[in-house]
């Protein structure tokens, strides 16, 4: 009698032991569950909401780049065109901007390596090869040093440029206009910019040449 009395205790102490240890974990489990419940009905949420101001933003910088354009269409199948040009493959979308219907020009999307990590740009060519305008969006360059190629005064020794030759970076005086200032402390990001705008240069001239890009 005493050793089933004994026996029970033993039980019922392990019973206790295992509830005292399962109670916080199926605390902890329920946390978790509520706490990855509210994150996916935010994320469903806003997305939405995201997506629509990502495509905003990225509509307002290709009216930037390329004024005169009343709406643009995609051209896809852009890869087609791009080939096996290893120059071209920093262009990820392409675009024919339209002035009542008629191509008034191109602009670009595209994503290079600059020094701190990739650089999202946004490059317009007017369908006579001119430059009309260069924005940089998303970008890990360093503050104060690879930032300054970013901002608006040295994106407009860009603009209105009707290339002959390639585009290229310098230090000093210029003598050419196909010739970019560096910034200084910033060669890196500066001859990213460059080498992309020159990669929309050169996309452009393909499109002309190939009738503008199909939407097909």
């Amino acid at each position: 009698m005493i050793n089933i009395l004994f026996r029970s205790l033993l039980v019922l102490e392990v019973k206790v032991k295992l509830g005292n240890m399962l109670k916080p974990a199926m605390a902890l489990f329920l946390i978790c569950l509520i706490v990855t419940a509210a994150l996916a009905f935010t994320y469903n949420v806003t997305k939405d909401i995201i997506d629509q101001r990502a495509a905003l933003d990225a509509e307002n910088a290709r009216k930037e780049v390329l004024a005169g354009a009343d709406s643009f269409r995609e051209i896809e199948n852009i890869e087609n065109i791009i080939g096996d040009n290893p120059d071209l493959k920093v262009i990820k979308k392409a675009y024919a901007g339209l002035q009542d219907g008629q191509v008034l020009g191109y602009v670009f999307s595209i994503a290079c390596k600059g020094y701190g990590g990739e650089m999202n740009i946004t490059a317009g060519i007017d369908s006579n090869g001119k430059i009309a305008g260069v924005k940089i969006g998303d970008n890990s360059e360093t503050p104060g040093l690879g930032s300054k190629a970013t901002n608006p005064k040295f994106l407009s020794l860009f603009k209105d440029i009707t290339p002959k030759e390639p585009l290229k970076i310098v230090k000093g005086k210029k003598g050419k206009p196909e010739e970019i200032n560096a910034v200084s402390g910033a060669t890196v990001t500066s001859t990213t910019i460059v080498n992309a705008v020159q990669a929309a240069l050169d996309m452009s001239a393909k499109l002309e040449n190939e009738g503008g890009g199909s939407s097909e």
